[in-house]
């Protein structure tokens, strides 16, 4: 499991889409939609912490929707992410590992190494992204949105990050 610290500081979308440009940093029109929503910055500003694990490694080696994963790390030290976390870990970590597949359009999986954010669902709407995923492809970071409906199983050797409840 990696961790990172995170200093969350609520911004504008105008704000974020420009870092993240100043940054290098890719996004898919997912992302920007999913940015643009006016529930993108619901989180608290301040520290945080946050968890990159594989579902195998929470025990769910056979997956888990959406719906199962936010009911089973309530069982865990864990708790959903602010939406605007993926943006936050994003900057925080650039030597994530490369992905061993550039090109996935159309197959409906996760992406190697990608790393999913749990976040709550800004929006029900199964056509409007869930949340934000985090990749690194021929070198070039990315923050890309994704949408998937509940019944989506993602795959036990899925990543995700989720924010590490204080003790």
């Amino acid at each position: 499991m990696l961790t990172f610290s995170l200093n969350r500081v609520p911004l504008p979308a105008d704000q974020i889409l420009q870092r993240l440009e100043e940054h290098g940093i890719q996004i898919n029109h997912y992302a920007e939609q999913y940015i643009s929503h006016p529930r993108f910055s619901a989180g608290q500003p301040g520290e945080m912490t946050a968890a990159v694990t594989s579902l195998e490694e929470l025990g769910l080696e056979n997956g888990a929707s959406l719906d199962e994963l936010f009911r089973y790390i309530r069982k865990m030290p864990f708790s959903p992410c602010p939406p605007d976390t993926g943006f936050f870990l994003r900057l925080a970590w650039t030597d994530q590992p490369q992905s061993g597949n550039s090109i996935l359009t159309g197959t409906h999986r996760s992406p190697d190494q990608a790393v999913t954010v749990l976040s709550e669902i800004i929006e029900q709407d199964d056509a409007f992204p869930k949340g934000l995923y985090l990749r690194k492809v021929d070198g070039n970071l990315w923050l890309r949105g994704y949408v998937c409906d509940f019944t989506y199983r993602f795959p036990g050797n899925a990543l995700f990050a989720f924010e590490m409840r204080r003790t």
